[in-house]
C-alpha cells in the first residue's frame, strides 16, 4: 500500500477492535475537559448534537445522556466497524437518542438549520479541507447554535524526558502521514480564522497540555497508543523506517521502566465558537 492509499472507511490510526479498546481509554482520560467544555459552550437538555467522527462513540455516549430523551446525537462516521460498536454501546445503555450516518464528511448532507451543537475531537486535522467542511456545517447549525472543538495545536510538545533523539524523528513521522493524506497536524492554530470564514465567531480559546510521569492515568493516553499499533501503522504507510521502530520502542519501554522519567503531552486546543443569532 502506498503512502496516498486507504481503504475508504479506513483511517491514518487504523479502525479495529483494539482500537475501539484504546479510544475508550482515551476518552476516559479526556472525559473531564469535554465536559467541562461542553458546559462552557452552554449544553442543554433537548439540544440536537452532530458528533462528527465519532468514532466507536464514547463521546456520543455522554452527550446522548446529557440532552436526554428530548435531544438527539446524530453520530457521524466513515468505519462501518465504528458505526456497529456505536449502535451496540447505545443499546447496551439503553440510549434511543443516538442516530448513526455512515458518511465521508467530504459528503456529509444533512438538513439547513436541523442542529444546535455540534462537537469535533481529533477530526479536523486529518481533512484535506477543513474549510469546506466548516462551511458546510455552518448551514447545518442554526442561528445561534455552537461549535465545540478539541483539535491538535502543537503537536511537538509531544515527547519523553529524557529525550531521545528517535522520538524527533517519530514525530516527523507523524506529522508527515497527516500532511501526506491532505492534513494538517497543528490545524486548531487555524480555527479561529476557519470558523470567522464560516460566519462565526470563536468565543473562548484555552490549550490543553498535560506533563505526566509512568504510573499515572494521563500517561496513558499517548503511551497506550504507541504500545499499540502507533508505531507499527507508520512503519506500515511508509512514514518510519523499522530500525527506528525498534529504537522507539525500546525507548518507551526504557522511560516506562524509569520513575523519575517525563512525558509531555501534544497540546490540544479547545475551541468553542458560534454562529451568530438570527436578527430580530
Amino acid at each position: 500500500m502506498s503512502q496516498t492509499e486507504l481503504p475508504e472507511d479506513d483511517y491514518i490510526i487504523g479502525a479495529s477492535e483494539r482500537e475501539i479498546a484504546r479510544l475508550g481509554q482515551q476518552h476516559a482520560i479526556w472525559r473531564e475537559r469535554a465536559l467541562a467544555a461542553w458546559r462552557r459552550a452552554g449544553l442543554k437538555p433537548g439540544m440536537i448534537v452532530l458528533d462528527i467522527g465519532c468514532g466507536p462513540g464514547h463521546a456520543s455516549f455522554d452527550l446522548a445522556q446529557l440532552v436526554g430523551p428530548q435531544g438527539e446525537v446524530i453520530a457521524v462516521d466513515q468505519s462501518e466497524l465504528f458505526l456497529r460498536a456505536v449502535e451496540a454501546g447505545a443499546k447496551a445503555r439503553g440510549l434511543a437518542n443516538i442516530r448513526t450516518v455512515k458518511a465521508d464528511l467530504a459528503d456529509l448532507d444533512l438538513p439547513a438549520g436541523s442542529v444546535d451543537f455540534i462537537w469535533s475531537r481529533w477530526v479536523l486535522s486529518f481533512l484535506p479541507a477543513p474549510a469546506d467542511l466548516l462551511g458546510r456545517l455552518s448551514d447545518v447549525l442554526r442561528p445561534g447554535g455552537v461549535f465545540v472543538a478539541h483539535e491538535y495545536g502543537h503537536y511537538e510538545t509531544f515527547g519523553f524526558h529524557p529525550a531521545d533523539p528517535v522520538q524527533d524523528r517519530f514525530i516527523q513521522a507523524v506529522q508527515a502521514s497527516w500532511r501526506a493524506f491532505g492534513g494538517e497536524p497543528n490545524i486548531a492554530k487555524q480555527l479561529p480564522a476557519l470558523c470567522a470564514k464560516a460566519g462565526w465567531a470563536t468565543e473562548y480559546l484555552t490549550p490543553h497540555v498535560f506533563t505526566t510521569r509512568p504510573g499515572e492515568m494521563v500517561w496513558e493516553w499517548p503511551v497506550g497508543w504507541l504500545k499499540s499499533d502507533g508505531i507499527e501503522r507508520l512503519v506500515e504507510l511508509g512514514f518510519l523506517g523499522a530500525d527506528d521502530a525498534a529504537r522507539f520502542h525500546a525507548v518507551i519501554s526504557e522511560r516506562v521502566a524509569d520513575p523519575l522519567s517525563i512525558l509531555t503531552t501534544p497540546l490540544v486546543m479547545e475551541v468553542i465558537a458560534r454562529r451568530p443569532a438570527a436578527a430580530g
